[in-house]
C-alpha cells in the first residue's frame, strides 16, 4: 500500500509585522510511482529538498507532480522536479481541462482528470471545484484508510465543519465549494488540507 508523507505543513497567517505568510502543504506519496502533490511557496524550497533526502529521494526521483490548482502558493517549486509529469486541470488559455506537462518533451498533453481516474497504484484523482473552477484532490488508499490530499477544497481542519463558510473572496463558487467539501468528507478517513496539518475525519 502507498505511504503518504507531509513534506511541508501548509500555513496561512499574518506574521508579527502584519505581512501575510503563506504556503501550501506539500505532500509525498510513495506508491509504484513517486508523487508530489503541490509544490509550495518560494520559501519552502530548501525544506522540500531536505525532507525528500530523508526519504532517500531527490527531486529528480519524483515521477509525477499534481497541482490541486494553480494559485502561486501551490506551484512555486515546480521547477525542482525536472523529470516529473505535472498534472493539473488548468490549460492556461481560459479553458479548464485535464492535462499533464511532460518535462522531458516540454509538451502539454491532454489527459482525463476525473473522479476515480487512476494516477498510480491505489492513487486516484477527485474533482473538487469551488475554491477555483479547476481544483482537484488526490485520494490515496493506505493501510490506515483513505487519505485525501484536498488542496484548498478543504483549506484547514476548521472547514470540516459544514456550517462554517469561508470568506466569499476565496471561493469561486460557494455551491460547488460546499458540494466538494461534502464529497471529500464522505470518503476520507484522513485529510491533508491545503494549509494545515493532516487530521482525522470524524464521521
Amino acid at each position: 500500500m502507498p505511504e503518504v508523507k507531509t513534506l511541508i505543513v501548509g500555513h496561512h497567517y499574518h506574521n508579527e509585522n502584519g505581512v501575510l505568510d503563506l504556503g501550501s502543504s506539500v505532500t509525498l506519496v510513495k506508491s509504484d510511482k513517486n508523487i508530489v502533490v503541490d509544490t509550495g511557496y518560494f520559501t519552502d524550497t530548501a525544506e522540500i529538498i531536505e525532507k525528500l533526502k530523508k526519504e532517500n529521494l531527490t527531486p529528480e526521483d519524483i515521477d509525477i507532480v499534481v497541482l490541486t490548482h494553480v494559485h502561486l502558493d501551490h506551484v512555486c517549486n515546480n521547477y525542482l522536479f525536472t523529470k516529473a509529469k505535472i498534472y493539473c486541470k488548468f490549460r492556461g488559455d481560459g479553458e479548464y481541462t485535464g492535462q499533464f506537462h511532460d518535462r522531458q518533451t516540454g509538451q502539454a498533453q491532454r489527459t482525463d482528470i476525473l473522479d476515480g481516474v487512476k494516477l498510480a497504484q491505489d492513487v486516484e484523482f477527485l474533482e473538487t471545484p469551488g475554491h477555483t473552477n479547476d481544483s482537484i484532490a488526490v485520494v490515496v488508499n493506505t493501510d490506515q484508510g483513505k487519505v485525501v490530499i484536498s488542496g484548498d477544497a478543504i483549506a484547514s481542519q476548521e472547514f470540516m465543519d459544514m456550517t462554517k463558510e469561508p470568506p466569499v473572496f476565496i471561493v469561486y463558487n460557494m455551491d460547488k465549494f460546499n458540494q466538494s467539501r461534502q464529497k471529500i468528507l464522505k470518503i476520507a478517513d484522513y485529510i491533508i488540507p491545503g494549509h494545515g496539518p493532516m487530521f482525522k475525519v470524524t464521521k
